[in-house]
């Protein structure tokens, strides 16, 4: 799979040649690497994406040649480390590349993998420009993938190969489809009818950051009411939870601890970890008051206050931030 691309930090590179943990983690040691982009995985069967934001990973993907999902970052991390066969290219491309490469996975197409020899592009375009369409429009020529940009009707910029944020015209688009269907490749259509929108991970830091700081809310209880007590709350807490976020029952609880990985967006995840905490302090509400319980939550989490306010934890827990 080819996606569009720009400055090249890294190109046409053996997986065993790299530090994987060095270059993901790059753009907190060197400002050439705090870029929008995306880090590009090749294998035999299938491509690994990881997406980035000011060098920060924000979301990850896999495609294959008839399928694609979103997939976990630990996920991609874990399968380069232990791969023996595959390429990495890592490219600098503008914010709204990556918005866009996003959302075709959080987005549902309007028309999706309409072969070129189904349509009429003039007609389409034309209708959009009668609609007033706001949205754009991802191309796939063989295992390249293109993307045009729609607004109030009209086909404003484009993403194509090395031509990166383009000004287009509805003529000058036309002309685009039509020789890209020329050269013998298979062309597909796919229409979005929004405009794109970040949609970011709960990244492995975040997932960890929140996972120490629920344990230990659950440790310090366990403390002060005993071990028993606490891993019952916990189990209750989970159970409510995991039917309000699915991706919840990935995470389990062994002893009174929580360990696991999620697919899940940053938000998603903040809120119910944070609600777990909500539950889990409502089960002791039968041998102690609020005012106890506040200074055990705040007690647990002194060290983490500051990082987790960042993320908006506060915003859901019973107890706010002060």
């Amino acid at each position: 799979m080819r996606f569009p691309r720009g400055r090249a930090l890294l190109e046409n590179t053996n997986i065993e040649f790299i530090n994987f943990d060095n270059i993901l983690h790059a753009g907190k040691r060197e400002r050439s690497h705090r870029i929008h982009g995306y880090v590009s995985l090749i294998y035999p069967q299938d491509v690994d994406l990881i997406f980035l934001s000011l060098g920060e990973p924000i979301n990850a993907a896999r495609f294959s040649q008839n399928s694609r999902k979103l997939i976990s970052i630990n996920d991609v991390v874990k399968r380069v480390k232990e791969a023996n066969v595959g390429i990495i290219n890592i490219y600098e491309v503008p914010e709204e590349l990556v918005l866009l490469m996003v959302s075709t996975f959080t987005l549902t197409p309007i028309l999706k993998d309409k072969d070129y020899t189904e349509i009429s592009v003039e007609k389409m375009v034309g209708q959009l420009g009668i609609e007033k369409f706001s949205g754009f429009l991802e191309i796939k020529k063989g295992n390249e993938y293109f993307y045009s940009i729609f607004e109030k009707g009209l086909p404003t910029r484009g993403y194509f190969g090395d031509k990166l944020n383009v000004t287009i015209t509805p003529s000058l688009l036309l002309q685009i489809l039509k020789s890209t269907s020329k050269d013998g490749n298979n062309v597909k259509f796919s229409l979005f009818d929004k405009l794109p929108e970040r949609i970011e991970q709960a990244t492995p830091p975040t997932i960890q950051l929140l996972l120490k700081s629920v344990n230990n809310i659950i440790r310090e209880f366990a403390v002060s009411y005993g071990p028993t007590f606490a891993k019952k709350g916990a189990l209750i807490a989970k159970s409510h939870i995991d039917e309000d976020y699915k991706f919840m029952k990935d995470i389990t609880i062994s002893g009174i601890e929580l360990s696991g990985d999620v697919l899940a967006t940053k938000d998603e995840f903040v809120k119910a970890m944070a609600e777990f905490v909500n539950r889990f302090m409502k089960t002791y509400d039968v041998i102690c008051n609020d005012k106890i319980k506040e200074e055990i939550f705040r007690k647990s989490l002194k060290d983490f206050r500051f990082a987790l306010k960042s993320l908006g934890f506060f915003n859901y827990t019973m107890f706010k931030d002060e």
